[in-house]
């Protein structure tokens, strides 16, 4: 850490401490809940493996995935980041900015920054990938839609530094169209040609890598506590962006459907239709053993997640365990439907909280 540098320990109210495994786990290890035959994660079977096996495997599982995911390209030497707007808001500064990704390709996002920040002051922060939606990071960030999708917002309020990134499938080149999947489908033809074998997955999580980058260049964000948290199309890219960049301490992927086969992950956009033909080699699960030890929360409404995701959670939790990390993992379900209702907000909000701000983040 550097001299002189603050690090704030910041909370905008006092809770009660949550104890984690009685709300995210216990529930559901009751229930006994069935699911599909899940690819193995060590060949000696999780319950009887060592901490030692598991750094063994790791490494393989995780050059299996980037080998499914295509090979992406060399970053940008420089983000080339530019402001092109700011105003002060009741609490926070929003500025609208935008950096390069890979080639000349540039992330357009919205920035929000408490208004009670310190000179020398380092702020925890949180990337929001927003849902599959026309407003893409105006959402999240205040500037359109309705209120109880302004995550961005109600996060900069509790103290964080938040980033709202637009997601490149639903980039357009005027104003945003009336049928997103349109514009997805697009986009994923044009990344085909000009990425031949890199898949919409790879292209999602190579982004999420270049927001921490952006991130880690302001001098107001504490680069050892970036956590991330999504709903829909945005829980996808949680899950992705956790599992490939240890930078990502924490996140809460909110609605995205864990398991291949419990949303549209097939789709060219995502991992592309040939992924159905190798659900005996790869699942979801392997991607939350992947975070270990870093915290993440499946939520889910009962939708695209619920029931059926405690057994994905379940398989990767003695990976937890073994790691010594076993309470930072789990499902919530807050019942809400395909939505991010106030109770499942207040929890994941929790969550981040926890894990970025009062506890020290696993490295």
């Amino acid at each position: 850490m550097l001299a002189g540098v603050v690090v704030a320990v910041f909370t905008v109210q006092v809770e009660p401490p949550i104890d984690w495994p009685a709300l995210i786990q216990k529930p559901h290890e009751e229930k006994r809940i069935d699911g599909p035959r899940l690819p193995s994660l060590l060949a000696a079977g999780e319950s009887s493996s060592t901490l030692q096996e598991w750094k063994t495997a790791r490494p393989k599982l995780l050059e299996r995935w980037k080998t499914l995911l295509g090979k992406p390209p060399e970053k940008p030497k420089s983000l080339d980041a530019v402001v092109h707007s700011e105003e002060r808001q009741q609490g926070f500064v929003r500025r609208i900015v935008s950096f390069l990704t890979e080639g000349d390709d540039r992330i357009r996002a919205a920035v929000l920054a408490p208004t009670d920040l310190q000179p020398n002051e380092r702020r925890s922060a949180v990337v929001v990938f927003h849902e599959t939606t026309p407003l893409t990071f105006r959402q999240p960030a205040g500037l359109a839609g309705d209120a109880d999708r302004h995550f961005g917002v109600e996060l900069v309020q509790r103290g964080f530094v938040v980033l709202c990134p637009e997601c490149f499938i639903l980039k357009t080149q005027g104003e945003p169209g009336p049928k997103p999947i349109n514009t997805a489908k697009l986009q994923a033809e044009a990344l085909k040609k000009r990425r031949p074998g890199w898949t919409g997955m790879g292209k999602l999580t190579f982004d999420a890598s270049r927001c921490v980058d952006y991130l880690e260049s302001l001098s107001f964000v504490e680069g050892d506590r970036i956590g991330c948290l999504g709903f829909s199309l945005g829980a996808k890219e949680v899950l992705y962006a956790v599992a490939f960049d240890p930078r990502f301490k924490a996140g809460v992927a909110n609605e995205g459907g864990v398991g291949i086969r419990m949303s549209n992950w097939s789709d060219e956009w995502y991992l592309g239709k040939s992924i159905n033909d190798r659900l005996a080699e790869f699942d979801h699960h392997q991607l939350l053993a992947l975070a270990a030890p870093r915290a993440l929360l499946v939520q889910g409404g009962g939708s695209a997640d619920g029931d059926p995701s405690w057994p994905f959670v379940a398989a990767a939790l003695p990976v937890y365990r073994l790691t010594g990390a076993a309470n930072r993992i789990g499902l919530h379900d807050h019942r809400g439907k395909h939505a991010f209702p106030p109770q499942g907000r207040r929890v994941a909000y929790q969550w981040l909280d926890h894990w970025l701000v009062r506890q020290m983040p696993e490295q």
